[in-house]
């Protein structure tokens, strides 16, 4: 971190070996939890109205909501008319998922088979389990690599939990008393999760076992950087987070957890602009996030082993990136961050575009995380020097 705003913005520290530890996620024969009753009530074949403006490409509005199974294909998902629908990328296989009146997160678990609403409520689709709805979040992340769990932050962030989609206890394994948690994420093997926290201090990003123990600290800020959204690289070993630097400049860095001596920046935007939401890609080293400087002016954002760049480069108005269908198309979402989205999905080798529906309010990729999962490394160890 030499460019602007990054002298001393982070020192690396601290020690931790994760190897012992058990993950509570590890693959079960155990059958999915019964779908709640609101569930199986949607699961009707009676039309659902769909009375709102969202249309697809060729002009007509979406149909009736006659509630079905998505194919496996139909990994581009959204919110429009009160209802979840599914669609393949090439804008075939649509099909009407469920009615919501809370979209919440409106995001898909490991397997894409069960999505996350608001208030905690999980909605199974392809035979995926439900959980019905219980509290609040600030922010809320999937267990990997199955998804049987959800880690969240309750109330005003003070603390963490895990709810269980089987039924059993909620959890308490929040790593680090008297914080505010900002983000979490997941490592791919489950047996470790990754936290942004705010305390007087400043901000940090953690890591700890996926009950919370052995918190030990991986970057934090000295002179104003604040942390956010993050995601663990495919490959196990890399966490790219993003980081917003005291001149207010954002950054993308990408962390080896076994070497914390330095963080190399994937990208080094503009002041003015904030990475709100960032999506790592089903390739090593492949990421897309969206570039924000207002609601009115965003830019979705692609890095690949060609470099980065927009995802649309002639888009004349606000993009967003939602997320990766595959490894080499991404679902971009045009409009602002408080009005309808016109969707598309974008094939990164060619540049084609696959205009796909709009006017839709959230939108979210089902694609299945890449199997099989990396597994915790057994070098993390935690004690770098720091860098500047």
């Amino acid at each position: 971190m030499i460019p602007r705003g990054r002298r001393a913005a982070a020192v690396l520290a601290v020690v931790l070996a994760l190897s012992a530890c058990t993950s509570s996620n590890a693959p079960s024969s155990a059958p999915p939890s019964t779908p709640s009753p609101a569930a199986t009530a949607n699961a009707t074949t009676s039309p659902i109205p769909s009375p709102s403006g969202a249309t697809l490409p060729s002009g007509p509005a979406l149909p009736d909501c006659v509630a079905g199974e998505p194919p496996a294909s139909a990994t581009v998902t959204f919110v429009a008319d009160g209802n979840a629908w599914a669609m393949s990328p090439n804008g075939e296989d649509l099909t009407c998922l469920f009615a919501v009146d809370d979209a919440g997160p409106f995001a898909w678990g490991p397997l894409g088979d069960r999505v996350l609403l608001g208030s905690l409520e999980v909605r199974g689709v392809a035979g995926g389990p439900s959980l019905a709805a219980s509290e609040e979040t600030v922010a809320a992340e999937w267990s990997r690599p199955t998804g049987k769990t959800i880690v969240y932050a309750a109330g005003a962030g003070s603390s963490l939990k895990k709810v269980q989609l089987n039924g059993a206890p909620t959890q308490d394994v929040t790593p680090v008393p008297s914080a505010t948690y900002l983000s979490v994420a997941y490592h791919p093997s489950g047996e470790a999760f990754a936290f942004a926290i705010s305390r007087s201090d400043g901000q940090s990003i953690w890591l700890s076992t996926n009950l919370g123990a052995k918190p030990a600290a991986m970057v934090f800020s000295v002179e104003g950087t604040t942390f956010g959204a993050m995601g663990f690289d495919v490959d196990g070993k890399h966490l790219i987070y993003a980081a917003q630097h005291a001149d207010n400049h954002a950054e993308l860095h990408s962390i080896d957890i076994t070497d914390l001596t330095k963080a190399p920046v994937v990208w080094d935007g503009p002041v003015g602009r904030t990475i709100p939401t960032l999506v790592v890609g089903p390739v090593k080293g492949t990421v897309a996030w969206t570039s924000q400087a207002s609601c009115d002016d965003s830019i979705a954002m692609v890095h690949t082993a060609a470099g980065s760049e927009p995802a649309l480069p002639d888009a004349t108005g606000a993009t967003r990136a939602i997320g990766w269908l595959d490894a080499s198309h991404v679902l971009v979402g045009a409009g602002t961050c408080d009005g309808p989205l016109e969707l598309s999905a974008v094939d990164l080798t060619t540049g084609s575009v696959v205009p796909l529906v709009s006017g839709v309010a959230l939108a979210a990729a089902r694609a299945p995380v890449p199997t099989p999962f990396a597994a915790l490394p057994k070098d993390v160890v935690l004690n770098g020097s720091g860098f500047s």
